[in-house]
């Protein structure tokens, strides 16, 4: 009778183990490199083998160029490189070269183009995607056509842009008309592939304030501001690119959630939240916790009393797991957590003593 009984401890010893290494090929192996130059990578990006998670073929696997100066950041297996990471903003900005196109002769119908440089971005089979949000295309240059098709080569979107003359100027910055015209992009786009056109050989009305080059490029929508000095760019010149970056090993996270081995949100203080840009999830720190969702006790408790910046306190503040209370002194009531918004007892008592004796002449306290 002894032996199912070891054979029974043998089995539940065994089902144990699975999970618990599971989790740990999960996790970054200690000694991963976490900084290239001025970029912070955290996990689940990293640089080299087994810093990162899932293929080396997935994004998360990055490269770092000591030989550069500063070092430069790429993505394994795609070149682009890496300006900044966020991990609650599930953002990276990369750098894109601009698509140019330079005529001999501008203004001439006859010019020709000298140079064209049409500057491609490749994001299938990588956990990136161009941010519709943060991102944009634009064209400058007169005159100009500009647009870019996906990977199949189907068109995606495009604008054009001339020049007015002065005199005739309409109000508002990179309109089309002005030399600079833009578009939106849509949600779920991997593959960038611009085409750069012109109006040359149409009539000379098109042709009026003709610029040397034209360009076109993607571009981060709050760092690009139009300005008069890109009419006189003739090289080549790279610019940020917001992406948004998921967990896309799994459709959202009801479907991820029922593989805990390979759920990505490890802090036990973390969320798994839908991907706003194509399939796939994304994990965030829980209010009151911030650090990295992707690791082991990744999250820690936010001390809110120890950044009043950020969480406002006047009274007497006391840090709790994942909040904190704030009360007015002894002796005072109100709101702690506003400039002023505490006021001794006193002073109300004796408010209300004057406002009751001239109601109500002779009564005594």
């Amino acid at each position: 009778m002894e032996v199912p009984w070891l054979l029974l401890c043998l089995a539940l010893s065994l089902s144990v183990v699975p999970p618990a290494a599971s989790q740990r090929q999960q996790q970054p192996p200690p000694g991963c490199r976490r900084r290239c130059g001025n970029v912070t990578v955290p996990y689940p990006f990293g640089i080299g083998a087994g810093c990162h998670r899932g293929s080396a073929a997935g994004g998360f696997r990055l490269r770092c160029d000591d030989a550069r100066r500063p070092p430069r950041l790429t993505v394994s297996g795609y070149g682009h490189e890496v300006a900044a990471i966020s991990l609650p903003a599930a953002e990276a900005t990369v750098l894109l070269n601009a698509s140019r196109a330079c005529y001999d002769r501008p203004g001439d119908p006859g010019g020709r183009v000298v140079s064209l440089r049409e500057q491609p971005m490749e994001l299938n089979g990588s956990a990136f995607l161009f941010s519709s949000m943060k991102s944009k295309f634009v064209s400058v240059g007169c005159p100009g056509v500009a647009y870019f098709t996906d990977g199949d080569g189907y068109y995606v979107t495009g604008c054009m842009s001339v020049c007015r003359p002065s005199e005739r100027a309409l109000p508002g910055s990179c309109r089309g008309d002005d030399g600079c015209c833009q578009s939106t992009i849509p949600l779920g786009l991997a593959s960038y592939r611009p085409h750069l056109g012109s109006f040359r050989g149409q009539e000379t009305t098109f042709l009026a304030n003709s610029t040397a080059c034209a360009y076109a490029f993607m571009v981060d929508a709050w760092w690009f501001w139009f300005a008069g000095s890109h009419f006189n760019r003739t090289g080549d010149f790279a610019v940020p690119v917001v992406l948004d970056w998921a967990i896309r090993d799994a459709p959202g996270c009801a479907a991820a959630q029922r593989e805990p081995d390979n759920y990505a949100c490890r802090s036990a203080h973390s969320v798994c939240l839908e991907s706003s840009n194509g399939p796939g999830y994304v994990c965030n720190c829980t209010d009151g916790y911030r650090g990295n969702p992707y690791v082991v006790d990744g999250c820690t408790d936010v001390d809110e009393c120890q950044h009043r910046d950020e969480f406002p306190c006047y009274g007497a503040c006391v840090n709790t797991p994942g909040s904190f209370t704030c009360t007015c002194p002894k002796g005072s009531s109100g709101n702690a957590t506003i400039l002023d918004g505490c006021r001794p007892d006193n002073k109300f008592s004796s408010a209300l003593k004057a406002v009751i004796g001239i109601a109500v002449p002779g009564m005594r306290f």
